[in-house]
Order: C-alpha cells, then structure tokens, then sequence
C-alpha cells in the first residue's frame, strides 16, 4: 500500500511536470511563431557585460540567455535583454554591437519610435557560449539630431554619417529641382537603393561599417522632420542649405 502511494506521487508529480512543460511550450511558440521551437532560461551561461558611455540615451537591462531547439534545425542560444529610452527625445532608430563574437552589430528602427521613458525587448543569437559585451554605437532621434559612442570600434562614425547625409542631400536636391517636393518624399521609402555607399565605403576606419548608411537615413528622417513642420518650404530650405 505504501509502494502504491509513492507511486501515484510520483505519477502525479510527472504528470504535473508534463503539463507545465507543455504550457511552457505553448507559450513560446505563440510568441516565437512556430509550434516546432523549444525555448528554455539558461541560467548556466554567465551574463554578459553591458558596457555603456553615461550620456548614452539607451540602457540595456535585464540581460538572460535561453536555449532553444527547433524540431529539425537542432539547437541553438539567445541573449534577450531590454532596451530604454532614458533621454526625454524620441528615438528613432539605434546601433547596437555585441563582442567580441565576430564584433557583431545591427541596427533596430522601432516601428512607432521609442518614447522617452519606454522599453523594449531585443535579442540576438547567441550559440557560442563566450563572454559577451553589449553596448550602444549610435542613436537617431526623431528630429533628425544624433548621439555617438565615440568609440575606436563603433560602426557608426561622424565622418560616416556626414558623408553618407552629403550624398543623399545632393541626391535629393536633384529630384527636388527636376520633379518638385513630393516626389522627393516618395522618394524616402527607397533611398537607400537610389543613394549606394562609393566602393570600400563600408571598411573606411574614419567611417564605421555603418557609417554612411546611417547618414543616408538621417537625411531622409531630417527631410520628415522638416516637412511635417514646414511644409514644402521647410524642405527646400533644408535641402538648399
């Protein structure tokens, strides 16, 4: 009788067990889209170091690495953390790099901006299990104003972003003076394949690797900016100077 009971505690236990993991499950293929992935906390990996500048309008907090295993791809790792808007602007967009695996980066629009004082969750993948260091190259804000790390290695570098502003200011000019404003503001959703970076751009040191793509997209965002504020005008004004 004593047997038995054991028994049925421990079946009762591991039936538990099996519907919280399959909740579990549930959960994180609702959010990650695919009823195939399995995601766990990995709580072995050491956390990585954020390394910020004290000016710098974003934080990273609450960093945590998770495994995951997806039915016929295998396994693989995931740094989730939060980003926050600690500067009473707007951001519009951001550069974020994480080392020393390959010296990664990337770049993150948010889709209606991030409000000052707001949040947000970001990841990358994360299978080596190397330390990591995660820290903030560039902000653009939603009035076109910027905030650079200054870093030796940051891939966002003033030289980078004045060239890639110049070009696609001149570029603008252009359409603006053949076909009128609107075109040039139908023109913003494809800039990037109208205005290229020149040869070797991206491995200029003076530059950053995304440098002159991030000044071809503060133009396009000062160009918004100036006509939500001033019309026609305010853009012709802005261009022409």
């Amino acid at each position: 009788m004593k047997y038995t009971s054991w028994v049925l505690i421990a079946l009762f236990t591991v039936t538990i067990g099996v519907f919280g993991a399959t909740i579990a499950w549930a959960r994180v293929s609702k959010r990650l889209g695919s009823p195939r992935m399995f995601e766990w906390r990995n709580p072995l990996r050491p956390l990585p170091k954020v390394d910020l500048r004290p000016d710098s309008p974003l934080l990273i907090s609450n960093p945590r690495y998770y495994s995951f295993m997806s039915i016929g791809s295998g396994v693989g790792g995931k740094l989730r953390f939060e980003i926050t808007n600690r500067s009473d602007k707007v951001v519009h967009s951001y550069q974020c790099r994480y080392v020393p695996v390959g010296h990664g980066s990337y770049g993150s629009q948010p889709v209606e901006g991030l409000l000052p004082g707001q949040s947000r969750d970001d990841s990358i993948s994360a299978h080596e299990y190397r330390p990591l260091t995660l820290t903030i190259d560039f902000v653009q804000f939603a009035d076109g104003t910027t905030w650079f790390s200054n870093s030796p290695q940051s891939t966002v570098k003033p030289d980078g972003l004045r060239a890639g502003a110049k070009a696609a200011a001149n570029y603008l000019l252009t359409v603006m003076s053949r076909d009128g404003v609107q075109t040039v503001m139908d023109t913003l959703s494809r800039i990037h394949a109208d205005v290229r970076a020149p040869f070797g751009a991206d491995n200029n040191p003076e530059f950053g690797i995304f440098g002159f793509y991030c000044g071809v997209t503060n133009i396009a965002v000062r160009v918004e900016h100036e006509y939500k504020n001033g019309g026609a005008q305010g853009i012709e004004t802005f261009l022409r100077s």
